[in-house]
């Protein structure tokens, strides 16, 4: 767990960022929540064989709805030089996004 702990802060560091083997970028909360939030939250998580999209709609009423969807990455992009990663994005936008 130290170990851990020592790659945590060397990739929060700006000194050692660009060397560190976990990357790390600061966040802030704001604000703790207290159960009134109303409204979307959108998250995504791109990881290194899924891209994961979570729509959380939050009403007055105390309910909670998710809405999900996993996409597998395809192999030709996972291993791939990246040189057509945009053009790719292009075409299946509407597609990736179709119920938010």
């Amino acid at each position: 767990m130290q170990l851990l702990e020592q790659e945590m802060e060397a990739g929060l560091s700006p000194a050692t960022h660009q060397t560190a083997d976990v990357k790390m970028f600061p966040t802030y909360v704001r604000n703790i929540a207290n159960g009134s939030e109303t409204g979307e939250v959108l998250a995504l998580d791109l990881g290194g064989t899924n891209f994961r999209v979570l729509l959380v709609t939050l009403d007055p009423s105390k309910e909670v709805k998710l809405t999900s969807k996993i996409f597998v990455i395809p192999q030709s992009i996972m291993l791939g030089e990246g040189k057509n990663v945009k053009q790719k994005k292009k075409k299946t936008k509407k597609k990736k996004f179709f119920f938010v």
